[in-house]
């Protein structure tokens, strides 16, 4: 294998096209993750807690002494404490069918492993800037093509509105650094 000025160009091509689909990938997954946690815990979670507690409030003993006498009559107790009781069960079989604690924590997962790939992608050219090392540089972007897909294997699918918002979290700055947007200004 002929390791020359070409074959380093076409490595460093491979790297950035690690780079890229590292960034985009670590993006989407973490959009996924963050989505999914807040699914579990505020629409699942919190509202099967708080009509738990408000259904021990109702049913304990001091309640039904309390509240009958206030006008609330036994049938509308019993009414609620039914719905209140649906509710809590639905919400928690939903949680657990669901499991989106644990598709969250897959996708956040993928996200450091991809963003740990990135940064090495991202700081390649330091190690291997000239093609004096091509044969290690070689050996390098085939660890890295060999890591990326093991964490591609691995990680859950990326849901289609997750992908939807990897631009949006570029343009906010999400993968850049200070020292990036200084050389792009003065190269400008």
């Amino acid at each position: 294998m002929a390791f020359d000025e070409r074959h380093f160009k076409a490595v460093k091509e491979e790297v950035q096209r690690h780079l890229e689909d590292t960034e985009s990938s670590k993006l989407a997954h973490w959009h996924a993750a963050r989505v999914l946690e807040r699914v579990h815990k505020l629409y699942l979670g919190l509202p099967a807690m708080l009509l738990s507690i408000m259904l021990t409030w109702i049913i304990s003993s001091q309640t039904k002494t309390v509240l009958p006498t206030a006008g609330i009559g036994e049938t509308l107790l019993l009414g609620i404490s039914v719905f209140l009781s649906l509710s809590v069960s639905l919400l928690s079989g939903l949680t657990a069918f669901l499991n989106l604690n644990e598709t969250a924590s897959r996708h956040r997962n993928a996200a450091e492993s991809l963003h740990a790939l990135w940064r090495d992608c991202k700081n390649w050219e330091t190690d291997f800037p000239d093609s004096s090392q091509c044969e290690a540089a070689v050996k390098r972007v085939q660890t890295y093509r060999q890591r990326l897909n093991e964490i591609n294997r691995d990680a859950p699918q990326v849901p289609r509105w997750a992908w939807k918002s990897v631009d949006k979290q570029r343009e906010e700055g999400s993968v850049s650094y200070q020292i990036d947007n200084k050389a792009n200004s003065m190269v400008k």
